[in-house]
């Protein structure tokens, strides 16, 4: 039993099938009694909530000259200090199918069907999937998502960023003093005096180093409207003029970081997965927590906003669920089982103004019936577990 059973874990109720005669379908689970070992196992699919979150890195670089910013090019809106900020930018909610453990079950294939309707019974997939019963039937059914309980990439928007930063602050800083030395030298009566020129290497204070910038930005811009004033009075070509612009504005910009400082942007990605579960409806569910110092962190992190997710039922299988409770008593002969999924509201929530919120089908949170062990044409949904068609044969 043990081996058929692990058996069971790769075969899914996903596609379609047919029943040739009258068969028997018996739910099991670790306290059911073998019967026989002459059958096939499947399960029926449960969904899982999988949440996509893209975080914001947005590390600032003071400019070396912001002090002066402010008083040389009347800037105010600077970066003052360098620091590392976090942001949630975008919120994904997407489903997909994975087997149930508390949906397996076990086909009973006895004598009643013959060994041609055996044959030609299931057709199924590498992995033990259920596809249908029609020859040459391909599996095109997708691979099992792998979702990463939290984990991470990154891309850096500007690759050079680390590299040149701050490229033309590295220009001369330093410049020649020449001091006049006069020496009175007395000789008798009569008095010399003989010159000397004395030559240092001074550094450039900050203040210097940000005037002269600031001035080179001045003289940018005065070249760049004689350029396209056509004072300069030479017939650039159109192609000519545009590289020459382009250059001048990219001098600028990049004198202008000197002052203002520069923001370098990263994009990283988390994934979590969330598997709703009847007792827990209308509830808020921790998932993560966020801290805009730190971005993502783990729930037994101090500080940081919890992000929740919260599933809640529309009632669309209410009316089916009351029916089948005042149902005859259920016959110990079954045909296959399916699943009518639920329609929830899934919201993700770190505040009132970061939220996403969307609707979708809940298998688990639906209801579980079943066909008459009669003869039948019929495909399932592999998302649910429901039932796309049904045919009498």
């Amino acid at each position: 039993m043990k081996k058929l059973f692990v058996t069971a874990i790769m075969v899914q109720l996903l596609a379609g099938c047919t029943l040739f005669g009258q068969i028997n379908v018996l739910h099991i689970d670790n306290n059911a009694v073998p019967l026989t070992k002459e059958g096939i196992f499947y399960s029926l699919p449960r969904t899982v909530v999988k949440v996509d979150v893209k975080i914001d890195r947005i590390e600032n670089f003071k400019g070396p000259y912001s002090d002066f910013a402010l008083r040389f090019l009347g800037l105010k809106n600077v970066i003052s200090a360098n620091s590392i900020d976090y942001k949630i930018s975008e919120i994904t909610i997407s489903t997909y199918p994975e087997p149930d453990p508390d949906q397996y079950y076990f086909i009973e294939l006895g004598d009643k069907i013959s060994k041609g309707e055996k044959d030609g019974l299931l057709t199924l997939s590498d992995a033990g999937l259920i596809l249908g019963t029609i020859a040459g039937n391909s599996d095109t059914l997708t691979g099992m998502v792998q979702v990463r309980k939290s984990g991470q990439t990154s891309q850096d928007n500007e690759k050079d960023a680390f590299g040149e930063l701050f490229k033309y602050s590295a220009d001369v800083s330093v410049f020649e003093k020449v001091d006049t030395i006069i020496r009175k030298i007395n000789i008798d009566t009569m008095t010399v005096e003989r010159q000397y020129l004395k030559k240092t290497i001074i550094e450039k204070s900050p203040e210097q180093k940000a005037r002269e910038a600031a001035d080179f930005i001045s003289k940018i811009k005065d070249n760049r409207y004689t350029l396209i004033s056509g004072q300069q009075e030479v017939n650039y070509n159109r192609e000519t003029l545009e590289y020459m612009d382009v250059q001048l504005k990219t001098m600028e910009k990049e004198y202008l970081k000197l002052f203002t400082g520069v923001s370098v942007h990263k994009s990283m990605s988390f994934s979590y997965k969330y598997i709703p579960i009847p007792n827990q409806i209308n509830t808020e569910i921790p998932i993560f927590k966020f801290l805009r110092s730190k971005g993502v962190i783990d729930l037994d992190e101090p500080g940081g906003k919890v992000v929740t997710i919260k599933i809640q039922r529309v009632g669309n299988t209410n009316t089916v669920a009351s029916y089948l409770r005042k149902a005859e008593k259920e016959t110990k002969v079954h045909g296959f089982s399916y699943r009518i999924p639920e329609l929830a509201r899934v919201t993700v929530k770190l505040d009132e103004n970061i939220q996403e919120e969307t609707q979708c089908l809940v298998g688990q949170l639906g209801v579980v019936t079943w066909l008459p062990a009669n003869k039948w044409e019929v495909q399932f949904h592999k998302e649910t577990g429901g039932i796309k068609g049904l045919k009498i044969q």
